[in-house]
């Protein structure tokens, strides 16, 4: 089992000193804030990514065998919270961010491969901490936490035809919600008891 997609990468992460890097693509409405942990600019997949050094930090989600959807606090101090734009705060809710992991040469400061992608998440909240040290903070969650959101979508003939137009596979639904069953020669109203083994039908007046 391999951490890394690319060869390049997983031999250097097997190498007793490397020159690590964690790079992140921040989607805001007024435009992508893209930024690395080094200093300096570099280039990833043609886009340039700000060096923050110590200014940046990340949270480390507690290890689980469970599968959750993580949630993850990003911070950049030692700048003037001001310059934030108002419409990102108001307006970043549910936009991506990709975080990436990378390697750099210790010899010509290179990119020894491009960076891959490590997490995905949507922007849950992003705001100013006032303070003696004032920090801008962005806060989200794995993408996997779409999972346990409702869609929206029912099982209509309406909803239906937004995925496969002219399929009648739900278009009777509303007609079984008052259809009349007959059980044995009484009439079954649509339900089930509670009690005994298995369902059974509840019956209607004869």
């Amino acid at each position: 089992m391999t951490w890394f997609e690319n060869a390049s990468n997983e031999t250097e992460a097997a190498k007793e000193h490397v020159e690590f890097f964690v790079a992140v693509d921040f989607d805001f409405p007024s435009g992508h804030g893209r930024y690395w942990s080094g200093v300096g600019d570099i280039t990833i997949g043609g886009n340039a990514y700000t060096g923050l050094g110590v200014l940046g930090s990340i949270s480390i989600p507690t290890e689980t065998t469970n599968l959750v959807a993580e949630r993850k606090t990003y911070q950049l101090s030692g700048v003037d919270p001001a310059l934030i734009a108002e419409s990102d705060i108001d307006d970043s809710y549910g936009r991506t961010i990709i975080e990436y992991f990378g390697f750099l040469s210790p010899q010509t400061k290179a990119l020894v491969a491009e960076p891959e992608v490590n997490w995905e998440g949507r922007i849950d909240s992003f705001r100013r901490v006032d303070g003696s040290s004032p920090i801008i903070e962005v806060n989200a969650e794995h993408r996997m936490v779409l999972l346990d959101r409702p869609d929206g979508w029912r099982y209509t003939h309406e909803h239906q035809q937004r995925f496969f137009a002219g399929d009648k596979g739900f278009d009777q639904v509303v007609a079984l919600e008052t259809k009349e069953l007959i059980w044995g020669g009484r009439r079954a109203v649509i339900g089930y008891t509670g009690g005994g083994r298995g369902k059974q039908p509840i019956y209607g007046p004869d």
